[in-house]
């Protein structure tokens, strides 16, 4: 059996190179993203984008692609976003707000059929696709994307893998006022490839938000559960930005459950 690897994002954390040494150490690869495309740190294995493969590529699109391809050459996946049906909302105190045209699903689904094609023949055989869930959150710009069963559309229509966010899963199931065990069961559990972890928290009126705070046992619980009931899982990463103490003891303990399973 395969062991699942610790992929740590590139963050301003690497500022610091005592820190960063501290982060690679205490990870088995980095997970690179836009802002950090021109790093050069070695096991860069993984790659997560924020082009949305459901809307229209442009030029700048393309070129971002290119520029993956040509600087990762060790890539082994890279997963995109399902963040809005808006290709550009407007983000207003951290909420996506409908800005522009709203795509409707079946114009959504053509546009990743064709995009996911087009990724597939680009990166190779040897790149890996995956897409991740967002949360939902109380506004017309999530419609259709954060929907468990347009989600698992996307993934087995394209065959391609799944990124599992446990945060964005039970934000999604609380805003929905569905429990977090129906929702996440209607994803694509079966094609997971990563899993994202971070904690998210409630604000006094009920409102819920991904925080990326460090997880709780009720998280590390569901990540236990994960791993033992989807034996395809690669990757775990933990999205948590702020203090080092307690990214680099959390990485220690995950790297613990890692090794018991």
């Amino acid at each position: 059996m395969h062991k699942i690897k610790i992929a740590t994002p590139i963050s301003h954390l690497f500022q610091n190179l005592d820190n960063a040494k501290l982060i690679i150490n205490n990870s088995d690869i980095l997970e690179c993203r836009d802002h950090t495309i021109d790093s050069n740190y070695s096991n860069q294995e993984i790659f997560h984008c924020d082009l949305q493969p459901i809307h229209t590529f442009s030029d700048n699109d393309y070129n971002l692609l290119k520029k993956i391809r040509d600087k990762k050459k060790n890539l082994k996946l890279i997963s995109f976003h399902l963040a809005s049906c808006y290709k550009y909302p407007k983000l207003i105190k951290n909420v996506f707000q409908p800005n522009g045209d709203k795509l409707s699903k079946k114009q959504l689904i053509d546009n990743a059929s064709k995009n996911i094609r087009y990724i597939k023949e680009f990166f190779g055989p040897s790149v890996k696709i995956a897409v991740e869930n967002n949360n939902y959150l109380k506004t017309e710009a999530y419609d259709y994307i954060t929907d468990p069963e347009f989600i698992s559309s996307i993934v087995n229509e394209n065959n391609i893998y799944f990124l599992l966010d446990i945060s964005h899963a039970r934000i999604s199931s609380y805003n929905m006022n569905i429990s977090y065990t129906q929702y996440i069961s209607l994803l694509p559990l079966e094609k997971i490839i990563q899993i994202h972890m971070s904690r998210e928290l409630y604000k006094t009126n009920g409102e819920v938000y991904d925080a990326h705070e460090i997880p709780d046992n009720n998280d590390i619980k569901e990540f236990k559960r994960l791993i033992s009931d989807y034996p395809n899982i690669k990757y775990v990463t933990l999205e948590y930005y702020k203090d080092m103490d307690e990214l680099n003891k959390f990485l220690i303990n995950l790297k613990k459950i890692i090794d018991e399973k």
